[in-house]
């Protein structure tokens, strides 16, 4: 490659941290503290919003259905957007697509009109995390891919916690829509203001408008000591595609980890995504004050993220292990919830549960990636988490029948937290298997797997 032709992914890959990867982190985490807020606002102001539409726990599991199947819809629809127009475009449409429904909950005078609109918005809030991921991976210096996105999602969980703080203190004031109204007029100002100054992945430029003012505007961010002249010529250097069957997910030992992590992952949303969906609502049936819960949820949200701070080195280094720690403790905590304790006892061990259960859902997510090969890693990803998408949608609406059917909170509580003993075996036996792996030196599997696929001596947008 000669002197004026650069390879804009080992230059992004290799360049030192500078105000540059700090902004776009800034921008990333913004965009999913919005997203947070509009995810959790259905799950604080439950309680509220079935009294005042005089509706019951079925239907109102059937509003989170709807919304997590937009989410299911939307990762799809909009992560297609941004591979064809641009993660920028992706994630502002996604942004306009979960605000402009927030703020037509106003009009909403029945559960009907509620699922609907939750759909919309769940088609936005799954759009923009598959976009804001890739624009973070693809601005992110080689070493700090994975705290990019870790730092991102940060803002997911910061989200949700001024939602519950929200729903504490302004829902008794102004009624169960101030939640979706206050994150979707953040949302559209959000999304108004990205359209200026939220800048295009360099890669995605490189590949499209490789000549283009624009490109060389942001390698000029990413490099601003880099020399370039009228002929320099930007490239990515990319393996060729090479064909791909599901088969390869199921090779060697990977007959067993892909069942095991599609299994983990199904069963690990079936109890994440139902506990904080009726969180508030289980923490009032048991007597809590709304504001107390709505509370609770906030401080759930922030206590998640302190502990994934905490954990982080274990998990880097026992990987699944550790998540058989956190899975045992979300599962003991949701079984103690179903016992006869006082608002406040109540309170703070739904709140370390709701931390330790949001350990243990990014944990798998993780530590997933780990078990296959570059050649096929999307693609197992992708899989894996496609099965905890089935139950993000499930969870939550058979959870309503069963509160709508007056079924004993302590039973319901039990069936919620029965997956996770699930997710306990299968980390158990994914840790094994990834230590045996090591032990026996298949560890260099995924390398010889790369090897098959060499990198292309050159390729040109």
């Amino acid at each position: 490659m000669d002197g004026n032709t650069i390879d804009i992914g080992r230059l992004v890959e290799t360049r030192k941290l500078n105000r540059f990867h700090i902004y776009m982190v800034f921008l990333g985490l913004l965009i999913l503290l919005v997203d947070g807020m509009d995810f959790a606002a259905a799950n604080v102001a439950a309680p509220q919003i079935i009294k005042a539409l005089g509706t019951n726990r079925a239907a109102m599991g059937q509003v989170f259905a709807y919304g997590n199947f937009g989410i299911l819809v939307g990762s799809l629809l909009f992560g297609f957007i941004g591979d064809i127009y641009g993660r920028k475009v992706g994630a502002i449409c996604g942004v306009f697509a979960y605000s402009l429904p927030a703020v037509a909950v106003i009009f909403a005078s029945t559960i009907d009109h509620l699922m609907v609109l939750r759909f919309f918005a769940g088609l936005g809030i799954g759009g923009v995390v598959p976009n804001v991921v890739a624009l973070l991976n693809e601005t992110a210096p080689k070493k700090f891919r994975a705290t990019f996105v870790l730092l991102g999602f940060v803002g997911y969980s910061l989200g949700s916690s001024i939602s519950g703080t929200i729903g504490a203190w302004l829902l008794p004031i102004y009624g169960w829509q101030v939640n979706f109204v206050v994150a979707g007029l953040t949302g559209v100002t959000l999304a108004t203001i990205l359209c200026f100054i939220l800048p295009e992945s360099v890669r995605f430029l490189t590949l499209r408008e490789p000549l283009s003012a624009r490109t060389r505007s942001v390698v000029r961010r990413i490099a601003p000591d880099l020399a370039m002249t009228p002929e320099t010529r930007f490239v990515i250097i990319v393996p060729p595609a090479g064909k791909y069957s599901i088969k390869e997910l199921f090779a060697d030992d990977r007959r067993l980890v892909t069942p095991l992590l599609w299994l983990g992952y199904f069963a690990e949303s079936l109890t994440y995504m139902t506990l904080i969906s009726w969180f508030t609502t289980l923490l009032t049936d048991a007597g809590v004050p709304q504001t107390q819960a709505a509370l609770a949820y906030s401080w759930g949200a922030l206590g998640g993220i302190c502990a994934m701070l905490l954990l982080a080195r274990l998990i880097d280094r026992f990987g699944q292990m550790a998540t058989v720690m956190t899975a045992v403790l979300g599962c003991a905590g949701i079984l103690t919830l179903g016992s006869d304790l006082s608002n406040e006892t109540r309170v703070m061990i739904a709140v370390l549960t709701y931390a330790v259960c949001q350990v243990t859902h990014n944990s798998l997510n993780a530590t997933v990636a780990s078990f296959y090969p570059t050649n096929m890693r999307a693609k197992g990803v992708g899989w894996a988490s496609g099965c905890g998408r089935v139950s993000l949608t499930l969870g939550p609406l058979i959870t309503g029948y069963l509160l709508a059917a007056h079924l004993p909170t302590k039973q319901v509580l039990e069936l919620i937290a029965a997956p996770y003993v699930v997710v306990t075996c299968t980390c158990l036996a994914l840790g094994l298997l990834y230590r045996n792996r090591n032990r026996a030196g298949a560890a260099e599997a995924p390398l010889s797997a790369d090897a098959r696929h060499p990198v292309s001596r050159s390729a040109s947008a």
